[in-house]
Formats: C-alpha cells, structure tokens, sequence
C-alpha cells in the first residue's frame, strides 16, 4: 500500500508550550480504549493521508480522521484535523497511556475525555428473495470492484494465475459454507480452505483475509454463532505466520467478534437489500478490502438463503458463488432439512 504524506496541510490543534502539538481523541474502538487504559511502548508503523498506525507488540491501533470510520482498533481524531500535517516518520517512537498517546515529544493525543465506540445491533434480514436479488446485483455491479477476490466470488472471468489460484481455493471455502449451513450441530472445520485464503493477495490486508473478516461478519449478523465459531476457531489455528502482522492483528479482532463501522455499514446494508449503500459503504474500505469484505458476506448471505437453482439465470453475468461440487454435497441433504432452511427445488 502506498505511504502518502502532504506536508503542505498544517492539522487544527493547539500547540503545547514547548512546541508539541496537541490533538484531541474524541472516539476510540473498544479494543483502542483497553490498550490505551493498560499502557504501551509503540512506533509509528505505516503513514497514510488520513491516517497512521501504532505499532505495539502483535497490537496495531490505527489513528484517524473523521472520515475513515470507527473501528474496534481505532482512534478518531476530532473533525478539523489533518493527520498528514503532523510530519510523522515511520519507526517515530510512541508512548500509549490512559491519557494520552506521545509520539516523539513532538505530538501529543489527549484522550481524555473520549467516548468508546461500539457497533450498533445487526437488522433483521430481507427474505431470502430480497437477499439473492441484492447479491445478483452486486454480481453485476463487480467491475467496479477493483483488484482482489471480489470479482472470482462474483464469477467473473479468472484470466490470470492469481485469480485461477484464487477460484479454487474459494470454492473449498463455498463448500464448507453450504455444508455448515445444512449439517446442524455437526460443523466441520474449515482448516484447509481457512488455510489457503489466509496471506491471499498482496497488501498490508491481503484480499483473502478481508473475505474471511466479511464472511465473519455476516455469520454474526445472521445469528449464526455455531458456524461463525468454528470459522473464527480455524483462523486462530491457522493464523501464525501467513499474512502480515496488521492483517493478523485485524483478523484476531474480527475472530473476537469485533467489526469496525464501514464493514457492519455495508453487511447491514446488505441484510436488508439496500445494495446501494452495500457498494457505498463497502467502497469505504481501502483500495479493494471493502469489495473483498462484501463479497464475503455475499456469499454467507447467498448460501444461508439457499439459492442454489439457476445463478447464473438470476444474476445475469455467470455468477459462480457456488462451484459444482458444494452444490452436489448441497444436493445430498435431505429435502425436509433444506425446505427447513430455505426454499429451492432439489
């Protein structure tokens, strides 16, 4: 990801008598809140326009403007402030505490008072009618998607090694989600497809990490505590070592059953149909996260609602969120158990 700096912008905070600027911290995620509360030695770990990260230990907090969302890991800055201006250096030396955070004796972040942030609750979902008619649209909506695993998931064309790599790692991801959305309490782990996905893609948050953060998502939206518990149990098995250390840190807190404001925007969004602001919300996140995140969360919402006949015919562009074999192991259930889940013709 690219480190972007504009000097030319000097941030709205008072200026300590020594020469420290003083910014004040108006909102912290729940997680921000208890590292700030327990203390921390930390550096300045990656700079972006609108927003930095702090680095301590195997915890990464994110400090930010107004505009780039709460987070469960995140400090909002008050409205006004330019973070660019502050003329952070990567490894700048920070100290964490219930007060304040001080990078470098030159930047001070008063957080007292802040208010905690914390996500609303989840809307009740569309009818699966509603649910396959928003992820048939965003089917078609996925050229605008970017780079990353959006465009596989929504069965677009995989012209390039990375996305055949992808394809076929996502469809051992597909079938464990049709199957643990038919087989009651008897889930199986997903390790290996968990697995294969983690560290996927380029980037401090690699795509196929940002898929499992939106499946997580939708699982809890949807009341699936069983399976989104076996998901979130095989991502710590798996974790260690195979992306990088913030998309590690991210995906820790996601498998704890956090999500910051734009992902639970966007699934919410999602829950109820609205694909407009599904897209808005979703495109929000970074580069392609945003896309990667929903897309996960399609296919949760695609396979709970059981939509298995004719994809292709409703979504109109070859739409591949269920590969052939997870829909053979679908078609092995019992027909009383999937008209228990949602209506189709075996």
């Amino acid at each position: 990801m690219t480190i972007c700096l504009d000097n030319t912008v000097v941030p709205r905070g008072r200026v300590h008598a020594r020469g420290a600027h003083i910014v004040q911290i108006e909102g912290a995620g729940i997680l921000a809140h208890e590292v700030c509360m327990r203390g921390a030695a930390a550096y300045v770990a990656a700079i972006f326009e609108r927003s930095f990260y702090l680095c301590a230990g195997e915890i990464f907090l994110c400090v930010g403007e107004p505009t780039i969302g709460h987070g469960p890991l995140t400090l909002i800055a008050g409205t006004g402030v330019h973070l660019s201006g502050l003329n952070l250096r990567p490894d700048e030396p920070a100290v964490i505490s219930e007060q304040e955070i001080i990078i470098g004796e030159r930047v001070r972040f008063c957080l007292d008072p802040c208010e905690v942030w914390r996500p609303p609750s989840w809307p009740n979902a569309a009818p699966p009618d509603t649910l396959r008619e928003a992820c048939g649209a965003l089917a078609r909506r996925v050229n605008a998607a970017g780079p990353g695993l959006a465009p596989v998931v929504f069965g677009a064309p995989a012209p390039t090694p990375f996305a055949r790599i992808a394809s076929e790692r996502i469809a051992q991801f597909q079938t464990w989600l049709v199957n643990a959305h038919t087989c009651g309490n008897k889930i199986g782990s997903p390790s290996f497809a968990v697995r294969d996905l983690i560290g996927l893609g380029p980037g401090l948050t690699p795509a196929g990490d940002d898929l499992l953060a939106g499946a997580l998502a939708a699982l809890d939206a949807f009341g699936e505590a069983e399976a989104r518990g076996v998901l979130a149990h095989a991502i710590m098995l798996a974790l260690p070592g195979r992306t990088s250390p913030l998309s590690a840190c991210l995906l820790r807190a996601a498998c704890a059953g956090h999500v910051g404001e734009r992902l639970h925007k966007a699934v919410s969004a999602l829950l109820v149909g609205d694909v407009e602001a599904a897209i808005e919300a979703a495109e929000c996140i970074g580069h392609s996260s945003g896309w990667d995140m929903l897309a996960g969360a399609a296919a949760v919402s695609l396979i709970r609602g059981k939509c298995l006949e004719n994809f292709r015919r409703f979504a109109g562009v070859g739409m591949n969120l269920f590969p052939d074999n997870a829909q053979r192991d679908f078609q092995k259930v019992s027909a009383k158990r999937a008209v228990e889940l949602g209506k189709f013709r075996p």
